[in-house]
C-alpha cells in the first residue's frame, strides 16, 4: 500500500506546474517595441490567440483539479490501480502545456484541435479510473459516470466542430462548466452535500 498524501502531493505540484508553464507561451515577439497606447493594444489583441487557450486551459485543468480534491474525503491509504491511474492522469496533465502550445500556434489546423481535445478526453477517463479505483464512499458511481460524460462530450464536440471550423472549436470546452452543476443535483438526489464544494 501508499501512503495517499503523497500521491496528492505530487499530484498538486504538477497540476500548479502545468497550469504555470501554459503562460509562458504568451511573450511579446521579438523586435516588437510598442510606442503608443494605441499600438500596445493593438500587440495586445495581437497576442489573443494565445491568451485564449492559456485561459481555457487553466480553466480546464482548474476544474479537473478540483474534481480531484473533493475526492480526498479521507486520508486512506490506496492501492497499485489507483496510483497507476493517478500517475497516467498526470502524466496527461504534463501533456497539456504542448497540446495548448499547438492550438496557440496551428489554431486554423484541425489536428492541433484533435491532439488538445483528446489530451483532455484521456485525462477524464484517467480521472473515471482513479474514482472508481478510490477507497468506498468517495463518490458515488453516478458522480464518476456523469462527470466522465460531460468531459467526453465536450471533447468530442470541440473535436467535432475543429475538423470544419477550427476557430470555433475550444468553445466546446465551454461544456465542461456544466459537469459542476450536473453533480450538484446528483448529489441533491442521493441526499447528501458534495464534498468540499465553494
Amino acid at each position: 500500500m501508499y501512503p495517499r498524501h503523497r500521491l496528492e502531493a505530487l499530484a498538486d505540484g504538477i497540476f500548479g506546474v502545468a497550469m504555470t508553464l501554459l503562460v509562458l507561451e504568451i511573450r511579446v515577439p521579438d523586435g516588437l517595441d510598442p510606442k503608443t497606447d494605441a499600438e500596445l493594444v493593438a500587440l495586445l489583441i495581437g497576442l489573443w490567440p494565445k491568451i485564449w487557450p492559456y485561459g481555457l486551459s487553466f480553466l480546464v485543468l482548474g476544474i479537473r483539479w478540483r474534481e480531484l480534491v473533493a475526492e480526498r474525503a479521507s486520508q486512506h491509504e490506496v492501492g497499485q490501480r489507483y496510483v497507476n491511474w493517478s500517475l497516467a492522469n498526470l502524466l496527461l496533465v504534463t501533456f497539456v502545456p504542448f497540446s495548448t502550445l499547438l492550438i496557440g500556434r496551428y489554431a486554423s489546423l484541425a489536428p492541433a484541435i484533435w491532439l488538445y481535445s483528446a489530451n483532455l478526453a484521456g485525462m477524464a477517463v484517467c480521472g473515471w479510473m482513479i474514482g472508481r479505483a478510490a477507497p468506498p464512499g468517495e463518490r458515488s458511481a453516478a458522480e464518476e459516470t456523469a462527470g466522465l460524460i460531460v468531459f467526453l462530450f465536450a471533447a468530442a464536440a470541440t473535436a467535432v466542430v475543429g475538423s470544419f471550423h477550427t476557430a470555433w472549436a475550444p468553445m466546446g470546452f465551454m461544456l465542461n462548466a456544466l459537469s459542476v452543476p450536473i453533480e450538484r443535483y446528483i448529489c441533491a438526489r442521493e441526499g447528501r452535500a458534495k464534498p468540499r464544494d465553494s
